[in-house]
């Protein structure tokens, strides 16, 4: 265990006052709506289930400073119950206590414990239950059992997280990473998905709303055609005016993506450089999940649940819904073979540096938007919010999670995904909104079709699976390509084939790369070790939290990360320099898809790279914060490396500026001729 790890242990007391603190402070009005308590309290489970912190004690200190901070905000306003209640009106919060007072008396003693859960209401109902004078021999066991329930709720999913990330770094780095990856995917789409469904289809309907009664005083007869319509005096009013907005959203978006594709603009950059990092962090394990996941995404698959979804639709009499539901079966089943590519296409999986590709909008994504989508649609008409919301979250999480696959498999371009994804919305938008508008009403039992949906993956999934897995493992699997130069093809020109700046994933250009070495890693690793470099400790999850403490010596940091078309360097090291405890040297060097020929073995790799500068500071003896710079002069990087080393300086023009590199020879006694 490092040294920080058992100083942790050792000294807990400084992550339980945090703790204790911020659990506290939620729970105060007025400064608790501005404590991330959830995160902290994530973070803290992470810490225990990666075994730094105990978790009893953690979960005993986060309760006492839950009832604290509940137990001070209620002594307050049942002390100075006149002069709380008058603050809160002078200062412009009178909504804010109103709406706590209604909720209150809405639910009584149980609003105690609803309060811990709920953000909107957290910090004002201890406050509103003092000055309504609630006695104290009712409040405080109800305040001590929800904190007992809080404290698990919100620190067990970090404990979870915290041990899954452990397990999966013992297993392999890449399943941890990976791990990251998803749970950062899942709670984006939750969150999303949240957002657009608590504040987006209000805001869609005041946004229309006012954009219909400025064009009935500008234009008064466009406004009544469009009103016949989008009528806000209807009950589907919000519901059209949302599904109006993502039709104009979504198409904006699929011309948006076509402009990049054909300008060949940062996002065909992005597709290689995000193909780059998926294949980084390829496991057997996630290959398995990945292929499962796409198995049942495909045609097949979403073929067969609208084939069951229109036999219980008919079952039903649904007719008119049954009608709907074909047409947009039909409209998806047509359209993918449409938008599909044809043989000469450049998949993820086919592609390597060099070779130029144009994504075309992916017709899985297209298909399971527009079925999926629909579906979700039918199954949410009419129902109560908490079964809405579910519905929506798991289509949206099922749809997103098997485009992702589909890119983690080298199936599809992310530019192609996104393409599909907004067709597929278009149309779901135009579909849903005319089904909406005709005002169909039948009975369609959603949960009864949504069991079905899920018993006909299950089938799928325990059948297609296990029958197609090893075929599919041998189609995903990542190929290599490579181009084997003599010494005078690589040094004379060859050369400028190799990135001349770093890519981030986003696909926009950085620093420069002025290195290129040719020489085995093995070779490249003595050579640099002479010199006085050493290999740069490696990324974990306790080397990453080495950053969080003070006092940390450099030495033991990892770089800082830096990407290139997706991914790491696949050599780096570091030189420190006495005179400068808090900086150092890193030289970063990525394998290209060259290999120089020597003689008549298969040939040497070529490396390619840059040197960089790390300074460090410690502000307030509370972290460690680092600043990376490039050294972009190749000239001022021989006297950097070995001082054996064969050199030679090359230049030439690239895109309208000179391009300089220093290449680092072979250790052979060959040299080029000129």
């Amino acid at each position: 265990m490092h040294a920080w790890l058992n100083s942790v242990s050792a000294h807990p007391y400084i992550v339980l006052a945090i703790v204790f603190g911020v659990a506290c402070a939620e729970s105060l009005a007025v400064v608790g709506t501005f404590i991330p308590a959830g995160i902290v309290m994530f973070a803290a489970g992470a810490l225990i289930g990666a075994g730094v912190l105990n978790a009893w004690a953690t979960l005993v200190i986060a309760a006492l400073g839950a009832i604290s901070g509940d137990g001070i905000s209620f002594e307050l306003g049942h002390r100075y119950h006149r002069e709380v209640r008058t603050w809160w009106m002078e200062k412009g919060h009178e909504a804010v206590w109103e709406r706590g007072e209604r909720f209150v008396q809405r639910h009584g003693g149980k609003s105690i414990v609803l309060a811990r859960f709920l953000g909107p209401v957290r910090a004002i109902v201890p406050l509103v239950v003092g000055a309504a004078h609630m006695p104290r021999r009712r409040f405080y066991p109800i305040n001590v059992g929800s904190a007992l329930a809080w404290s698990p709720a919100h620190i067990g999913p970090g404990i979870v997280f915290g041990a899954s990330a452990q397990l999966a770094e013992a297993v392999s780095g890449r399943l941890a990473v990976m791990l990251l990856v998803l749970s950062a995917l899942v709670w984006l789409v939750v969150w999303l998905t949240r957002v657009a469904v608590q504040r987006g289809v209000p805001l869609a309907g005041n946004a229309v709303g006012l954009a219909l009664h400025r064009l009935r005083l500008r234009h008064p007869e466009l406004a009544g055609r469009l009103m016949r319509v989008i009528n806000p005096d209807k009950a589907e009013f919000q519901t059209l005016a949302m599904l109006t907005l993502l039709f104009i959203g979504s198409f904006w978006l699929f011309l948006g993506i076509l402009q990049d594709v054909v300008a060949k603009d940062p996002l065909v950059r992005a597709d290689t450089a995000l193909y780059s990092f998926l294949q980084t962090l390829r496991t057997s394990l996630t290959d398995e999940l990945m292929v499962g996941m796409v198995e049942l995404s495909g045609y097949d698959a979403g073929l067969l649940v609208a084939a069951g979804i229109l036999v219980a639709l008919l079952v039903r009499r649904c007719w008119r819904t049954a009608a709907w539901w074909v047409i947009t079966v039909g409209i998806a089943a047509a359209l993918s073979p449409v938008i599909e590519p044809g043989g000469s296409y450049v998949r993820p999986l086919n592609w390597h540096m060099g070779v130029t590709h144009t994504p075309l909008p992916d017709g899985h994504a297209t298909f399971n938007v527009l079925v999926y989508g629909f579906l979700c649609w039918l199954l949410i008409r009419r129902q109560a919010p908490l079964w809405r919301n579910a519905v929506i979250v798991i289509v949206a999480l099922w749809v997103t999670m098997t485009g992702f696959a589909r890119l983690y498999l080298g199936e599809d371009w992310l530019a192609g995904v996104l393409g599909g994804w907004s067709l597929g919305l278009a149309w779901f938008a135009v579909l849903a909104g005319t089904y909406a508008y005709k005002q169909v009403h039948d009975d369609l039992r959603p949960k009864v079709l949504a069991g079905l949906t899920g018993g006909v993956i299950a089938i799928l999934g325990t059948w297609a699976i296990p029958a197609h897995l090893q075929t599919d493992l041998a189609r995903y699997r990542p190929t290599t390509h490579e181009t084997a130069l003599t010494l005078n093809q690589w040094t004379d020109g060859g050369w400028h084939a190799l990135p001349a700046r770093r890519s981030e994933i986003s696909g926009d250009e950085e620093e420069k790369f002025p290195l290129q070495w040719a020489a085995s890693d093995v070779i490249i690793t003595q050579q640099l070790e002479s010199a006085g470099w050493q290999a740069a400790p490696a990324w974990s999850i306790r080397s990453a939290l080495q950053w969080l403490f003070p006092k940390t010596s450099v030495n033991v940091l990892p770089v800082l990360p830096k990407l290139a078309d997706g991914t790491s360097a696949d050599l780096t090291f570091v030189k420190f320099d006495a005179r400068r405890p808090m900086a150092r040297w890193v030289v970063r060097l990525w394998r290209s898809r060259y290999r120089v020929r020597t003689g008549s073995d298969a040939g040497i790799p070529v490396w390619y790279g840059a040197l960089y500068q790390e300074a460090f500071s410690q502000p307030w003896h509370l972290v460690t914060l680092g600043t990376a710079t490039n050294w972009p002069d190749a000239s001022g990087i021989p006297p950097l490396l070995p001082a054996d080393l064969r050199t030679l300086s090359r230049s030439a023009i690239d895109a309208g500026s000179v391009r300089h590199a220093l290449l680092v020879l072979p250790t052979v006694p060959t040299a080029p001729s000129h």
